[in-house]
């Protein structure tokens, strides 16, 4: 007799394939979970990394790392479009010195010891030399004009009253006010900013400041024109975008935002001459005229305008063997080569003319650095 073959059973062929889907699921899962944990440490570390950083940033203070051996220096400068933050960055790199880096001796950083500094963009001149006066800050870029109305408690800072606690460490470089006008807009002198849209810079800044002055020296008044107050960089989105006709900015030269819309062809520089400037200069002895080279800024002329000095400043209580000390960092023969690839205004930052258009106090430290390199007498 034949032995008769058992059917095939349906329902048992499907839960097999299910149960060999399932495994092949779960095998699955097991790989991924597998592959991704090292991956969420790894991100776990970053954000506590993150995070560390940003309260080191905001509260070093806080922190139980002993004060000899690491100490946080903040520098305040201004948007990140203008000069003052490349310029801060260029000197935090060279006073820098963290805990366990490789000897200056040995080709490492020459720093102050245990010193970490720390560019940071800020609003601008005005509010760098409150944050100083208050001691939120550690030091600041500001324009001199700025500092010494501050200082003496006049202009915009009469209702503050005197800002007595600011203090120099050292006037950096000239800064020359711009007046960028779009390719376009039928405007070749201050006054055909009637009826235009024009940004004097963000409020805080010295930029709006001289530019309101600058304004009012020509006789136009701030309701005959659409008033902007943004910062350099999203001033030059605007003119891209032909959203604005023209806008004010007091930088070294040169300017990144400027010399990126000059470089596409999209702006020119207006002159700031004549009557008009002569009688500013007179009332105000910190403006200085200066001219702008032909070529510093793509197919623009030389462009005839005023200057301040920018300072670096600090508060009466910083440390007087730490402002000393930076100050010898800043210009040690070995830092040299990085300090000038910085920005193009830091060839500029001498000890020679460090002490050029200063009208308050120098910081103690300064006055000690200054006096032993035989700059200002005892």
């Amino acid at each position: 007799m034949k032995s008769k073959r058992k059917k095939p059973n349906p329902l048992a062929k499907v839960r097999a394939r299910r149960m060999a889907r399932a495994r092949q699921r779960q095998g699955l899962i097991s790989r991924v979970k597998a592959a991704m944990l090292p991956t969420f440490f790894v991100g776990l570390v970053i954000v506590i990394g993150a995070v560390g950083a940003y309260v080191l940033w905001r509260s070093p203070s806080v922190l139980p790392i002993p004060e000899d051996n690491v100490k946080f220096f903040q520098i305040a400068t201004g948007s990140v479009g203008g000069t003052y933050y490349p310029v801060g960055r260029a000197i935090a790199s060279v006073i820098s010195k963290p805990p366990g880096s490789i000897a200056c001796s040995d080709g490492g950083t020459c720093g102050v010891e245990g010193l970490i500094a720390l560019a940071k963009s800020a609003p601008g001149s005005v509010a760098n030399v409150r944050s100083i006066n208050s001691g939120l800050i550690d030091s600041a870029l500001a324009q001199a004009d700025i500092v010494t109305w501050a200082y003496e408690g006049k202009g915009p800072f009469a209702a503050d009253g005197k800002l007595e606690n600011l203090r120099v460490i050292a006037s950096l470089y000239p800064e020359a006010v711009h007046l960028v006008v779009a390719k376009g807009s039928g405007i070749s002198r201050v006054e055909d900013l009637r009826g235009k849209r024009v940004s004097i810079d963000r409020a805080g800044s010295g930029t709006q400041i001289d530019a309101l002055l600058i304004l009012q020296a020509f006789g136009v008044k701030p309701n005959e024109f659409t008033q902007h107050m943004v910062d350099a960089s999203q001033a030059s989105d605007m003119i891209l975008n032909g959203e604005l006709d023209a806008y004010f900015l007091v930088a070294g030269t040169p300017s990144l935002a400027i010399s990126d819309l000059a470089d596409r062809g999209k702006i020119d520089l207006i002159s700031l001459s004549g009557a008009p400037i002569e009688k500013l200069n007179s009332e105000n002895s910190y403006f200085v005229p200066i001219k702008i080279a032909a070529g510093t800024y793509k197919n623009i002329g030389e462009i005839e305008t005023i200057s301040v000095r920018a300072l670096w400043i600090t508060n009466v209580k910083t440390s007087r063997k730490l402002i000393k000390n930076i100050l010898k960092a800043l210009w040690r023969k070995e830092n040299e080569e990085t300090f000038l690839k910085g920005h193009a205004k830091t060839k500029l930052i001498r000890p020679n003319s460090a002490l050029e258009g200063i009208a308050i106090p120098l910081h103690r430290g300064a006055q000690a650095y200054y006096a032993e390199r035989g700059l200002l007498k005892r």
